[in-house]
């Protein structure tokens, strides 16, 4: 369990390179503001396309196998990266990287639900959803301390040679470990797909978790930018606050798995998320109150949002129809965040670059928490339903 999380966090490490180092490659290799946007948000397009069928390859060959070639292809495309003389490169190496984060996270969390016990599944999986947050935190200050000294491309080497190491880890200690669970529909990826698509609680969650991530991932990528345009910040301080925001975000994760471990509903948990989130992002953008009032609305912004991630993915033990489709279940989960982590960067930058202001991305952002409101009631009914399956 400890070696999957671990392998989540390194995945999460190439997400929280980028915010620091991003000012910098857009101005070396000539990139604009909307196009920095889709450097930041291309290696979730890999497991918005891809997310599903990891995991239903992770069920048919094996969790094991598949965390171990993600974290290896991950490694491959930071280091890519790292020699990039064009936008259109490092968007290539974004995309290679998404293809093993989508297969790393999914298998992580695969075999985190096939080693746990059934009373201990839900609080597992909801510790497991703060690999994002953890790995993001530690990078963005990991970044800002070896952008001091050194460029980015040594940011990205480093990455490449951490995640290369934790992969052989990973290989070692799960060397001789047999997932459990009965194959069955396991080998036919097409009726997994299928199967996990008609859970309609379970697709509305991943819609969910895309709204969740739409918004988080767009104020984790440009907070840093906003910083140093509006207060002048240094790299170091512009990689801080994001970075304390992360660890508050990781707090939610936890409370949420608290909770669920205590037979919470995971709807009630995505509906206060949601909602939290929309109230203190209208005190983040609002030019009408003070900065530390800003700054408290966004470390309440990464507790409620991090309720979410533990909410949807604990949900799987709820929706999955039997445990050979575990896989492909939380790969729906991963489609879910990728797609908003794939549209949330270029929207809010299409919509800075359009109007000039940070303060305009309010509407944007509102509307994405509104309809994350919206769904987690929808789920209500579904759930119980599941529950008394």
């Amino acid at each position: 369990m400890w070696v999957a999380f671990g392998g989540g966090i390194i995945a999460a490490c190439h997400l929280g390179k980028l915010p620091p180092a991003l000012p910098l490659i857009m101005r070396e290799l000539d990139a604009g503001l909307v196009m920095g946007g889709w450097i930041a948000s291309m290696i979730s397009f890999t497991g918005f396309a891809l997310g599903l069928i990891s995991g239903t390859i992770g069920d048919r060959i094996g969790q094991r196998f598949v965390l171990v070639i993600g974290l290896l292809t991950i490694a491959a495309g930071s280091l890519i990266g790292a020699f990039a003389v064009s936008a259109n490169a490092m968007l290539l190496s974004r995309f290679i990287e998404g293809i093993g984060f989508s297969a790393s996270t999914v298998a992580g969390a695969g075999i985190i639900t096939h080693v746990t016990s059934t009373k201990d599944r839900k609080w597992a999986l909801g510790v497991w959803s703060s690999y994002v947050p953890i790995g993001f935190a530690g990078m963005l200050i990991g970044s800002a301390l070896i952008l001091g000294i050194s460029d980015w491309r040594t940011l990205w080497l480093a990455n490449a040679m951490l995640t290369v190491f934790w992969a052989a880890l990973a290989f070692f200690v799960t060397n001789g470990w047999r997932r459990r669970g009965a194959r069955g529909g396991g080998d036919k990826l097409l009726y997994n797909v299928i199967t996990c698509f008609k859970q309609r609680g379970a697709c509305l969650v991943a819609a969910c978790f895309a709204m969740y991530a739409a918004q988080h991932i767009s104020m984790m990528a440009w907070l840093p930018t906003y910083m140093r345009e509006t207060y002048d910040a240094s790299t170091l301080l512009a990689a801080a606050v994001p970075a304390i925001i992360l660890l508050f975000n990781a707090g939610g994760n936890w409370m949420s798995a608290w909770a669920m471990g205590r037979a919470m509903p995971s709807w009630c948990l995505l509906f206060a998320g949601a909602l939290g989130m929309g109230i203190t992002q209208l005190g983040v953008f609002s030019g009408s109150i003070g900065e530390g009032a800003r700054l408290g609305c966004a470390l309440l912004f990464g507790i409620f949002g991090g309720m979410i991630p533990a909410a949807a993915v604990g949900s799987v033990a709820v929706y999955t129809p039997a445990p050979s489709q575990i896989g492909t279940m939380n790969g729906l989960m991963v489609m879910g965040t990728n797609a908003g982590m794939l549209f949330g960067p270029p929207a809010m930058a299409t919509v800075r670059a359009g109007t000039g202001a940070w303060s305009e991305v309010i509407w944007l952002v509102a509307s994405m928490a509104g309809v994350g409101v919206v769904l987690s009631l929808i789920t209500r009914p579904m759930e119980r339903n599941a529950n008394s399956e």
